[in-house]
């Protein structure tokens, strides 16, 4: 317990508060998962689905529909809880499946990666504002860090662990 611990201070500080544990551990497992799943989306849907010209505009739409969707995260989740909003994230779980049902279907299938980023982006604009809820505003700078430093963990691990899959 003591390796851990250790670790876990010269990754984030010594001086992480209790309250922010969670919101850190749920950060570095969705961003684990989430890298470790599009590190070979690029490949599934050349090899798949035949769209090597569609692959590059799939992403930046994915990615113009994640920034909105990140400030309709903030918002929901503000109008109906944080809670609601970060397990609904939960939907990523299953959006695999989704994508092998669509694999038939070379269009639809570029189409469900480009809206797969929503999902995401709707639980990390949450985990950013249960900094604020969680955290004194002193100590926001460092909070907002430590959350940023669980993500990047998770996108650089992602991929040598989908790898050894």
């Amino acid at each position: 317990m003591r390796l851990g611990r250790r670790i876990a201070s010269l990754v984030w500080g010594d001086d992480v508060d209790p309250a922010l544990r969670p919101v850190l551990a749920v950060t570095l497992v969705v961003s684990l998962a989430g890298s470790t799943m599009w590190s070979f989306m690029a490949i599934w849907a050349v090899d798949e689905l035949g769209e090597k010209d569609l692959l590059p505009f799939a992403f930046l739409v994915g990615a113009l529909l994640s920034g909105a969707s990140g400030y309709l995260g903030g918002y929901l989740s503000d109008r109906l809880g944080r809670r609601r909003i970060i397990l609904g994230e939960g939907v990523m779980v299953a959006y695999p499946l989704v994508l092998l049902a669509v694999s038939g279907n070379p269009r639809a299938g570029v189409a469900a990666l480009a809206f797969a980023g929503v999902f995401g982006a709707l639980g990390g604009s949450v985990a950013q504002a249960m900094v604020a809820d969680l955290v004194a505003p002193e100590r926001h700078e460092s909070a907002y860090a430590s959350v940023r430093v669980a993500a990047n963990f998770g996108v650089v691990l992602g991929p040598p662990f989908g790898g050894l899959l």
